[in-house]
């Protein structure tokens, strides 16, 4: 892409119109360390690159494979709230039921753990609403699941035979509740990392038996 952050500032005004986030544009992390250009929302559920994506998905790229919307089965919550309930929709993928993986993969971790998850799933209307802005901004919007480990949901502009010369977004997984956090930095050194290690802890639920 000759111009990233231009390209990534413009998708992500366009998303903010659509779904409930906004972006900050980032080239540094907070200590000062500089990565590859990326837009984060503000509780980092959704990631906007270019060139480069978030090095845990990186290293785990054998897992992704292209997948049609029709692969991913509709889920409606209800939650009581103080003044009613609310309903959202999900996209669950039926393939990641009581997935066991190790935390080190999602999170940069010195000692990592087995997890465990009944269901991975993302917001139905932040993969609609970002999978119409790609479209219209692009011509082609694709899927590209995890099958393997649950990781961000990855839309892209091209199947992922082809180069994609484009933004790329991520979506966070969920389950059971919580969000299955996956690092979306596109570069985390581990000393930078280190201090968020006691709230990855609350992030999975511990698999009962550790063995592989």
């Amino acid at each position: 892409m000759t111009d990233p952050i231009a390209g990534i500032k413009q998708f992500a005004e366009d998303a903010a119109a659509i779904i409930p986030h906004r972006f900050e544009i980032i080239i540094r992390l907070s200590d000062g360390t500089p990565i590859p250009p990326e837009a984060l929302s503000e509780d980092h559920t959704v990631g906007l690159y270019a060139d480069v994506m978030p090095r845990k998905m990186r290293e785990s790229a054998t897992g992704f494979r292209d997948v049609d919307l029709s692969d991913l089965l509709p889920q409606v919550s209800f939650e009581t709230t103080a003044t009613g309930a609310r309903i959202e929709w999900f996209l669950e993928c039926p393939g990641l039921r009581n997935v066991r993986f190790r935390t080190e993969k999602l999170q940069y971790l010195e000692e990592g753990w087995q997890a465990v998850t009944s269901e991975v799933k993302y917001p139905a209307a932040t993969v609609l609403g970002l999978l119409h802005v790609m479209k219209r901004r692009y011509g082609a919007a694709h899927i590209c699941l995890n099958t393997e480990l649950p990781m961000p949901l990855w839309l892209r502009s091209a199947p992922l035979a082809q180069a994609a010369d484009s933004v790329q977004a991520v979506i966070q997984a969920r389950g059971e509740g919580r969000l299955l956090l996956t690092n979306i930095h596109t570069e985390c050194p581990m000393e930078f990392a280190r201090q968020f290690v006691p709230a990855v802890r609350g992030y999975y639920r511990k698999a009962v038996s550790q063995e592989p």
